[in-house]
């Protein structure tokens, strides 16, 4: 079957994406109403799977389930099942095929993933795709759809004309690409001292992209087709095969009040939800969507019950700015690891964030972290305060019970999944819960290692070793050698630790 090849030459690179894992789909269908199958016990097909990157380590977390993913790059594909051999699963299967050539006769699935395919394909396959949706998804099945939205990209737009318009000539993917970095460079010095809003927005877009996975840029940028399109649209192509919106899974943009009150008050009266996000989506120039699709028939509850928040675990890393203020309501800044700012003003949810950065990334029961000692006007704002943090994903809901290691053992061991992958040098390690850990090539280095058989005094030597060797290795690290690399070292084994990486 034809690959084109610039997928065999520079291979998308994919990696553990949270908002796609059956926990995620699980429970914000289960919050809006809709009887989501449990995350340890469905069927999940991703299309589009690159190298099982997302699929792999979901199926490693939940053995319980079945997971297809199909993938029309060879190598890629060929790639992604020598994973799945060498970790010695079963659950999963990489198939190198063409989304045009599923027929549909696979039998249901509870989940279908696809993210990073919608707006790079022909028109045919778009339209295959929600074909496939309607006739493999369960009764209450959700479909995870990502795609460029207008009229936000426009203004990325811009920028892949130029870039195409540089590497028309080129003979080779990677000629491409090497034309398309030197034209950033230029634009970037060129625009350097713009004063003109456009110009502005052009350097926010240049700085990205010159730090960019070579991947994502190409893929982006320079492929023949990138088609973007508004969300209405895509809602009216979606309810022609029978199929209705959920939600996108960052919740908090289908709220108006998040836009302030003078745009609050210009949507307020627009109806229904999805013409009042579309809305929302000129007035914020939004460029890209993850869209949740169900059945035409499934009937969500948009008007959200707090109290179903009770039936899930919660489990979020964010530290305050400064010591808590646990006295009275006062608003306070919490960070995330991922450079989050987030605004919590009540001291029943400040303590409660407190408890779950003791045990993270484990979860707790709602039920456990309130208690029974606040009185009812300060649990119902603590509820509210959880809620808009689920919104903003500063914190998470589940429908699991998994339990995960938080210290360091003597002889530490790393999960196989995460020395594979830093083995393969992907540059990146899925987290217990589904988030990309980014590996520079000392930490990649150390995960290799983490096999059980060394303490910390022989993984120091090893690694002061490796860097003697290989000076690039040093790449951070500052002072002496002999006391930089062991403090470095427990700083990696703390942070594997917490992201779940090490087995008990």
């Amino acid at each position: 079957m034809p690959t084109l090849p610039s997928y065999d030459q520079i291979p998308y690179e994919g990696h553990a994406l949270p908002d796609t894992h059956p926990d995620t789909l699980a429970t914000l269908g289960r919050l809006l109403g809709v009887a989501t199958a449990p995350p340890e016990a469905c069927r999940v097909l991703e299309l589009g799977a690159a190298a099982g990157g997302n699929l792999i380590p979901m199926a490693v977390g939940l053995p319980g389930s079945e997971f297809l993913g199909v993938e029309l790059g060879a190598e890629q594909a060929r790639r992604g099942q020598a994973l799945i051999e060498s970790l010695g699963l079963t659950n999963v299967r990489l198939l190198h095929q063409d989304i045009l050539d599923l027929d549909g006769n696979g039998g249901a699935f509870d989940y279908i993933l696809v993210h990073g395919v919608w707006s790079w394909v022909p028109e045919a396959v778009r339209e295959h795709i929600l074909h496939l949706c309607a006739r493999l998804l369960s009764p209450t099945g959700i479909a995870y759809v990502s795609y460029n939205v207008l009229p936000g990209w426009r203004s990325r737009s811009m920028l892949r004309d130029m870039l195409l318009y540089r590497t028309r000539g080129a003979a080779t993917a990677g000629e491409r690409l090497g034309q398309a970095r030197a034209l950033l460079d230029l634009l970037a010095a060129g625009l350097a001292e713009d004063p003109r809003p456009e110009g502005q927005v052009l350097r926010r877009e240049l700085e990205y992209l010159r730090q960019a996975r070579p991947s994502y840029l190409y893929h982006e940028y320079l492929e023949e087709t990138n088609a973007p399109e508004l969300f209405g649209d895509f809602l009216a192509r979606a309810a022609r095969h029978r199929l209705g919106y959920l939600a996108d899974t960052q919740l908090h943009t289908m709220f108006a009040s998040t836009l302030g009150p003078a745009a609050q008050a210009v949507v307020a009266g627009v109806e229904p939800q999805a013409e009042q996000e579309q809305v929302m989506d000129f007035l914020t120039l939004r460029p890209f969507r993850r869209t949740m699709l169900v059945r035409s028939e499934v009937a969500p509850d948009l008007d959200i019950d707090l109290d179903r928040l009770y039936g899930f675990g919660l489990y979020a890393d964010l530290t305050p700015v400064g010591p808590p203020i646990l006295d009275r309501v006062e608003a306070q800044t919490y960070g995330s690891a991922a450079g989050g700012s987030f605004q919590v003003e009540q001291p029943l949810t400040k303590a409660l964030l407190a408890k779950l950065a003791a045990v993270y990334p484990n979860a707790l029961p709602l039920a456990d972290l309130l208690g029974d000692g606040a009185p009812a006007t300060e649990t119902e704002t603590c509820l509210t305060e959880v809620f808009n943090l689920y919104a903003s994903q500063a914190l998470r809901l589940t429908a699991r019970s998994a339990t995960w290691p938080t210290t360091v053992s003597e002889r530490p061991r790393a999960t196989a999944l995460a020395r594979a992958q830093a083995a393969a040098g992907e540059g990146h390690a899925a987290t217990a819960r589904h988030r990309s850990l980014g590996l520079d090539a000392l930490s990649g280095m150390l995960l290799t290692l983490l096999d059980g058989t060394r303490d910390r005094a022989a993984l120091a030597a090893e690694l002061v070793a490796a860097v003697i060797a290989e000076p690039e290795l040093a790449a951070g690290l500052s002072g002496d050698l002999e006391a930089a690399v062991p403090a470095n070292l427990d700083r990696l084994l703390w942070v594997y630790a917490r992201e779940g990486l090490l087995e008990a």
